[in-house]
């Protein structure tokens, strides 16, 4: 009894920490051009954006089992399932909000953010991959994303964290698969 109060309160002080904390976000975005920018920022992220990119890279590689698209599809693909699936056994509602109707009609639940996840995985990924500058790029993107997550009202500050954590145990786990040969694929001429 005593010990299940205290875990209350805990949950409790987070509770309230998340709620305060998202709410100094989301009174940081301008409108107009401000507010035009977070959304075009949040938008990059999306998978409609992503997925294209990822293949335009392959491309750009002729297709080859080696490319580092591979490992980029793969995480960017882990990601996705983990995230629905903890979305879909959590199911946190988004936070109410006029920006993102897509995203509320789709995928109504908030926990965790699957920018947040697939977008640090790729940075993991990345910088695994011994692709330093194209990693930092890429964990800064997934920073400024994440807090634009927040700021347009789609997401809670502890959605986008346990995103970022969720992406980084995928992006690790990846790249452990890459470092190993990735059963089935050619040793990456770039694996560490």
């Amino acid at each position: 009894p005593a010990g299940r109060e205290v875990r209350l309160s805990a949950l409790e002080v987070l509770r309230r920490f998340d709620q305060r904390a998202t709410a100094r976000l989301r009174a940081v975005p301008a409108r107009g051009v401000g507010h035009t920018a977070l959304s075009l920022l949040s938008h990059s992220a999306d998978s409609v954006v992503l997925v294209p990119g990822m293949a335009l890279l392959w491309w750009a590689d002729r297709f080859s089992r080696g490319s580092f698209a591979v490992p980029l599809m793969v995480g960017f693909l882990l990601s996705v399932v983990l995230t629905t699936a903890v979305k879909y056994t959590v199911r946190r509602r988004r936070p109410r909000g006029e920006w993102g109707a897509l995203y509320r009609k789709v995928d109504p639940h908030s926990f965790p953010s699957g920018h947040a996840s697939r977008t640090v995985t790729l940075a993991v990924v990345a910088l695994a991959g011994n692709l330093v500058p194209a990693g930092v790029l890429l964990a800064a993107w997934s920073l400024a994303v994440g807090f634009t997550r927040v700021a347009l009202g789609v997401h809670f500050l502890l959605d986008v964290l346990a995103g970022y954590v969720l992406g980084l145990a995928t992006g690790i786990a990846v790249s452990l698969w890459v470092a190993g040969g990735m059963p089935g694929l050619p040793q990456f001429p770039w694996a560490p």
